[in-house]
């Protein structure tokens, strides 16, 4: 466990840039995020005085979802990112030193969102990838559902650094999503409703990967302590933990 540092005087706790937080598509994901973020704030660790160890962030919370859907809330063959995205985007980009999204689906723009913020996205897919490359991978289970999946948001990176994709059987992706992540981003209890994504973790253990990215924010959530598990890659982890690199480099 880090030892915390305590400062004598708040002069002593370095700069930190501003954070831009692009949350919600899930609240509850978004929460476990900047936890984690205040956590390795603690744990890197930064030395602490009052509140003031901690990065300075500008949030806006998003209710809807990435893109633009259909009437009937399907997903469009051809993905637009949805105003809201790009509102959001412009809103935390006007004062922040750089930007992250607490979505991974939300990722599949993430050029629209530097765009549009006019700052650089830290993204979680790309520390996903860089981690399982540090781990000289080469048969990595991607837990990811829906859209995310369709577009190839893990998978593509992983092959452009020679990594197998493992996916989920579809009735198991469908589980996961209608049994697991939709009722945690509904407020449920996480641990009432882990027992799918444990199922999904064994399934990708049996198929022999050596990684498992938790390619949804909400499955952290789902799995608890078993998301420190010495074969997990777990993104919200990981973007927190380079969030603080980031925000202390000159």
């Amino acid at each position: 466990m880090p030892q915390r540092i305590i400062a004598n005087h708040e002069s002593e706790v370095p700069f930190l840039k501003r954070v831009g937080v692009i949350g919600g598509m899930g609240q509850w994901a978004t929460l476990d995020i900047l936890n984690r973020i205040f956590r390795a704030s603690v744990d890197f660790p930064v030395p602490q005085y009052g509140n003031r160890g901690y990065p300075p962030m500008d949030i806006r919370m998003v209710n809807k979802a990435p893109m633009i859907l259909n009437s009937d809330g399907s997903y469009p063959d051809a993905l637009e990112p949805s105003p809201t995205l790009l509102e959001a985007a412009k809103f935390v980009g006007k004062n922040s030193d750089f930007l992250i999204c607490t979505s991974n689906t939300a990722h599949i723009f993430a050029k629209e969102i530097e765009k549009a913020a006019g700052k650089p996205l830290l993204s979680l897919v790309d520390v996903a990838i860089q981690e399982a490359k540090r781990r000289n991978c080469r048969r990595v289970g991607v837990m990811a559902i829906g859209v995310t999946l369709r577009e190839g948001l893990f998978q593509g990176p992983l092959k452009k650094i020679g990594v197998e994709s493992v996916l989920l059987p579809v009735e198991l992706g469908y589980k996961l999503d209608e049994e697991g992540i939709y009722p945690v981003q509904q407020g449920g209890d996480p641990q009432e409703f882990s027992k799918v994504a444990c199922d999904a973790i064994d399934y990708l253990r049996g198929e022999g990967v050596d990684g498992i990215i938790l390619g949804c924010t909400e499955i952290p959530l789902l799995l608890g302590d078993k998301a420190n598990e010495s074969d997990i890659i777990n993104p919200s982890q990981l973007i927190a933990e380079a969030v603080i690199s980031k925000v202390l480099e000159i």
